[in-house]
């Protein structure tokens, strides 16, 4: 035990030990972006699921006794709904990324994957017998020299990116990674984690212009979408082998069938005109946060302090002011680039979000002079 104990004191050392803590204030730090994890149409359809004997748990995996109706409703709708011809809803959207990159990718393929994609990418890429390669964080060249490096010896190429970065809120180049994709026969696999509900025609996602062909898109449920799980959006052919090879899918308890009918129920909210009133006003309150803190346009503002201790300090002081804003250190951020994470979202009103930016500017300008 004295080995942990070792280990928790370098990291107290390194100002990088993590503990849970409550919220704290203002959310300025969830991903509930469109304000749908307390919402009241959620509520009285959980209620309502639950008097009609819509299950609280699966008891089992999904090709077991653990499939439900509400989960083959699910993923029948969303297929419509994102335009692909079918779907399949996991627990959570890590489960979701691991399966695809653990499952598609053979001994004989390649996988090229952004440098800043999600950890739960990025473990799946781990596992032996997988070749892949990081490429400079939205260098489209790179992608295309990679491709022309690879295409002769390989069978299949996959390419795997985040629509939106979730720790420093910029966007990736998709339309050209697709033409990429099309032209050496790849496929683009888009995990729209942080961009699903927000961005989009009635929040279907950044890459919903994209045509189907040699394209794969998870949606994640847990973020603007308020519930839980991850959906995988594909042709007939990868579901059904996800389903028949997907260890993360095969192996799994399925998740709760309330919360695949809740789930299906707050994509029906986004999508509605109540949906799009809320993403007018987060773009509102992101245009005006932008123009006084930078960032890339999005709902996701990184104020890049450096110091992980500095992050740190910045943070409990913004959270004693009422704030619950959250410092980000390595290894989930890169070296030398501890932060703070403001995460915008619809329920904040324009005169929450002066006083935010009030008080977050002085540590803002403070590591500008510094620098």
């Amino acid at each position: 035990m004295d080995l942990f104990q070792n280990k928790l004191s370098a990291l107290q050392t390194k100002n990088r030990l993590r503990s849970l803590s409550m919220a704290r204030g203002l959310d300025l730090s969830s991903n509930d972006y469109l304000g749908l994890t307390d919402h009241q149409t959620i509520k009285a359809a959980a209620i309502e699921a639950i008097k009609n004997g819509v299950g609280l748990g699966a008891g089992g995996s999904r090709l077991l006794r653990g499939n439900a109706p509400e989960h083959m409703a699910l993923e029948e709708f969303a297929a419509q709904h994102y335009g692909f011809e079918k779907a399949l809803y996991f627990a959570n959207g890590f489960a979701a990324n691991y399966a695809l990159l653990t499952t598609l990718p053979s001994r004989h393929d390649v996988v090229l994957f952004d440098s800043l994609v999600h950890a739960s990418m990025r473990d799946a890429l781990y596992t032996p017998n997988i070749k892949s390669e990081k490429i400079a964080h939205n260098d489209v060249s790179a992608f295309e020299a990679a491709l022309k490096k690879h295409r002769p010896d390989s069978q299949k190429i996959f390419i795997a990116v985040e629509a939106l970065y979730s720790m420093d809120g910029d966007f990736a180049p998709l339309k050209e990674l697709y033409a990429l994709a099309l032209e050496y026969d790849a496929v683009l696999i888009v995990d729209e984690a942080h961009s699903s509900g927000v961005f989009g025609a009635h929040g279907k996602g950044l890459a919903d212009s994209l045509p189907r062909e040699n394209l794969i898109i998870l949606h994640t449920c847990g973020k603007a979408l308020g519930i839980a799980g991850g959906i995988v959006c594909a042709s007939a052919d990868i579901i059904d082998y996800l389903i028949n090879a997907a260890r993360p899918f095969i192996y799994s308890t399925a998740p709760p069938p309330l919360q695949a009918y809740l789930t299906q129920k707050a994509i029906e909210l986004s999508a509605s005109s109540e949906g799009d009133l809320a993403r007018e006003k987060l773009m509102a309150l992101c245009k005006i946060a932008h123009s006084k803190l930078g960032g890339f346009g999005s709902h996701i503002l990184p104020v890049i302090l450096g110091d992980d201790k500095k992050a740190m300090d910045a943070a409990e002081a913004l959270q004693e002011l009422g704030y619950d804003i959250r410092a980000v250190r390595p290894p989930t951020v890169p070296e030398n680039t501890a932060r703070l994470r403001l995460s915008l979202n619809a329920k904040l009103t324009q005169a929450e979000l002066g006083n935010i930016i009030k008080a977050v500017l002085p540590f803002a300008e403070k590591e500008k002079t510094a620098a």
